[in-house]
């Protein structure tokens, strides 16, 4: 599958200018990401360089998550066979919440390894995350 391709079915699910907004930001944090791991070292870059690239992995984790969300919902109202509205918003806040789990095992992992009970947590709260979302609470 060619990129130009997946920017075409990224596109089709995700078509409302604040979509077109994520999509931009996504693909700059990739191009920065790709350029950052490939050109320096975190002792080159310092921790303004460090903060770029975790702000960048979160934009790119952001978009990703916002996809496989919306993609999500739109399967299941396809086979639930009713009319999904809403999907924007709760697919935001799904990502949202989706896309901090990576962000928090990175930050684990820089810390001294990731263990099980540091994935069970993660995943403990992303359940309540979930939650609160699914009953409009946050």
């Amino acid at each position: 599958m060619t990129i130009a391709l997946k920017l075409a079915c990224y596109n089709i699910c995700m078509g409302k200018a604040w979509d077109k907004v994520l999509l931009a930001c996504d693909a700059i944090a990739g191009v920065l990401l790709l350029g950052m791991m490939f050109f320096t070292s975190p002792s080159g870059v310092g921790p303004l360089g460090i903060l770029l690239f975790l702000i960048a992995a979160y934009v790119l984790f952001l978009g990703l998550a916002v996809f496989g969300c919306r993609l999500f919902f739109k399967f299941r109202a396809y086979l639930n066979k009713v009319h999904a509205n809403g999907i924007e918003r709760k697919s935001y806040y799904y990502g949202a919440a989706v896309a901090i789990a990576p962000m928090v095992l990175l930050v684990c992992s820089s810390l001294g390894g990731i263990t099980i009970p540091e994935i069970i947590l993660v995943l403990l709260a992303e359940i309540v995350l979930c939650f609160l979302i699914a009953h409009d609470i946050l």
